[in-house]
């Protein structure tokens, strides 16, 4: 049986040291376990020969990437459930951080497991990993230590992260299609003007005939992508890139925000989407146990709008002073008057997360019904855009083949 010498830190953060036999590493962590003490650091010895094992570095490279929305719900579930059960956070953490199969979070855990036992909080050890932990967990944790409840706050940030994961899902699948639909139509128009019109161009080069002015500008069209279309890639990869910049800035956000609530067709939806957020946690926070202002603070920042979100904060202030939350909600003019309503016969009978809870089974219905409705009056739009395209082409490809018999006499 091996060796292991090893570093660890006991319930008040204090380190020690010492060797112990053990079958393996998860074995030396359940025995140091037992005894109150959580590992920081392995070294093996065999053959009279030491070698160091630290824990686990940060894993680098393409595969360990972001961890996705249910890898955090289950993780933070787990943990919930570990401290309901009685289990000291610490080895919550350890424990956590041994059965997920993510090379990243496993090392996160590991990491909140150390910090945790020199004495940092765990919303303050979270915060130092924000593309893990949104600022959605982060809060709901920082309430959780305040008030006693963590067990509770970390369940309720699953539940709403669960949601906001479903909801993503229903609207990713309703922009597939269109998504589907334009990619093959610029691979269509790609394909010809590299493709087909050269050849048309050829054949119709060699009559000598005047060509009509659409013909002649596709054919223009077609040399250019033909000539510098790898060249063309560039710009519109740096408009990409810009556009994506843009949108990172406080100022670009926001603008583009504006622009997409006030989108035909598709600025309803969004804002129907972003009220769905908002609710979504409002109810999540408030059932928890995370008092109004800091529960109205954690919706606006997952609105995922920044008009909604400035909306909640300038009402914020005012309920700060103690205004009412459905009549500064109401002033805003962001809101429709159902959350509002329902938000006022909340506050008048000390129930509202029981009536946000309502909103929210409304607007689950009511986003996933508007999405629907918006995919079926987008799939006839973009094949008769396609089809338009499409048949534009072909026109200003066959115009000469019509008079056809004109070209043929050099006229």
């Amino acid at each position: 049986m091996p060796k292991y010498k090893y570093t660890a830190r006991d319930g008040a953060g204090k380190s020690s040291a010492g060797q112990v036999e053990a079958i393996d590493e998860a074995e030396l962590r359940r025995v140091l376990r037992q005894n109150g003490l959580f590992l920081t650091q392995i070294k093996t010895a065999e053959k009279g020969a030491t070698s160091e094992k630290t824990e686990e570095k940060a894993p680098q490279g393409f595969f360990d990437a972001k961890p996705s929305i249910q890898d955090l719900v289950i993780a933070t579930r787990q943990l919930s459930t570990m401290m309901r059960s009685g289990l000291p956070m610490m080895e919550g953490l350890a424990l956590v951080g041994s059965q997920t199969t993510k090379p990243i979070l496993r090392y996160v855990f590991r990491d909140l497991e150390r910090a945790v036992s020199s004495g940092q909080s765990l919303s303050v050890a979270m915060s130092q990993y924000p593309k893990v932990f949104n600022k959605l967990v982060i809060a709901f944790v920082e309430s959780g230590e305040a008030t006693g409840n963590l067990d509770g706050t970390l369940e309720a940030a699953a539940v709403q992260l669960n949601r906001e994961d479903n909801l993503r899902r229903k609207v990713k699948a309703a922009t597939t299609y269109p998504k589907i639909v334009v990619a093959a139509c610029i691979g269509t128009i790609a394909m010809m003007l590299l493709f087909v019109v050269p050849v048309f161009a050829q054949v119709y080069k060699s009559l000598k005939s005047e060509l009509p002015a659409p013909t002649r500008l596709l054919i223009a069209l077609s040399d250019v992508g033909v000539k510098y279309g790898i060249f063309l890639l560039i710009p519109i990869g740096g408009l990409v890139y810009g556009y994506k910049r843009y949108g990172e800035t406080p100022g670009g956000k926001r603008r583009l925000d504006i622009i997409a609530l006030k989108l035909p067709l598709l600025g309803i939806v969004f804002r129907k989407i972003a009220i769905a957020r908002f609710v979504q946690t409002l109810a999540s926070a408030l059932a928890s146990g995370v008092p109004i202002l800091q529960a109205l603070t954690i919706a606006a920042n997952t609105a995922g709008n920044t008009v909604v979100q400035d909306a909640v904060m300038e009402a914020t202030n005012k309920i700060r002073e103690g205004a009412s939350v459905a009549i500064e909600l109401e002033k805003t003019g962001e809101f429709p008057m159902m959350v509002t309503r329902m938000l006022a016969a909340g506050e008048s009978s000390g129930n509202m997360d029981t009536m946000l809870e309502e909103v929210n089974r409304y607007y689950e219905r009511d986003v996933e019904y508007a999405v629907e409705n918006l995919t079926k009056m987008i799939e006839p739009i973009m094949t008769i855009l396609v089809g338009s395209i499409v048949l534009l082409i072909l026109l200003a490809l066959y115009m000469p083949v019509f008079s056809l018999g004109k070209a043929f006499l050099g006229k």
